[in-house]
């Protein structure tokens, strides 16, 4: 048991690493291809400091891999799948919230003429 334990702690950490916007737009932007820290800074609008801290976040839980080139980090995905589980996730979470909101129309129209009708 205690391998499995193990196991959920690192599942969590890694979930962990993703659970902010702006790593998980990180992700996003190095899944379709290398980028520098400078490219980063620029495509998230983020200073380079918290670029520097979310890099290194997803780094720490081996999401990402930094090359180093000249005075140049490079940095991207360690796996193409890191994205792909990103995408299952969203599409996951948008399936829920179109089954919400179709509820939600349901109920609403479900409601309306019973909310409109008067009573003897």
């Amino acid at each position: 048991m205690m391998g499995e334990d193990i196991r959920f702690t690192l599942f969590a950490e890694v979930f962990a690493a993703l659970a902010h916007p702006k790593r998980l737009e990180i992700v996003h932007i190095l899944g379709h291809g290398e980028h520098t820290a400078g490219e980063l800074v620029e495509k998230t609008g983020l200073s380079k400091a918290n670029v520097s801290q979310h890099v290194g976040i997803l780094k720490a839980r081996g999401l990402i891999h930094c090359e180093k080139r000249g005075t140049f980090c490079h940095y991207r995905l360690t796996d193409p799948g890191v994205l792909d589980t990103c995408e299952q996730i969203r599409h996951l979470i948008l399936d829920r919230m179109e089954l919400s909101s179709r509820h939600r129309t349901e109920l609403t129209r479900a409601k309306a003429p019973v909310r409109g009708k008067s009573h003897p």
